[in-house]
């Protein structure tokens, strides 16, 4: 027998069966449709693609003894 319980999404008091109440579900499915966009759109451009921290320089840097 299905149990109700509070919606995942954080600060949310709606009661449902699944993970998230049905506001939150469309809201979560929306930002997840979005990072596969955005993903999608990086692969196409990489020259959009966040920088690493370090330079190639510091990379080939050998350990200071």
């Amino acid at each position: 027998m299905p149990m109700l319980h509070g919606c995942a999404f954080s600060g949310c008091s709606t009661f449902t069966l699944s993970t998230y109440c049905v506001e939150h579900e469309l809201l979560v499915r929306a930002l997840k449709e979005s990072e596969r966009a955005q993903g999608a759109s990086l692969v196409d451009h990489p020259e959009d693609a966040p920088l690493s921290a370090e330079t190639a320089s510091e990379a080939q840097e050998p350990a200071a003894l």
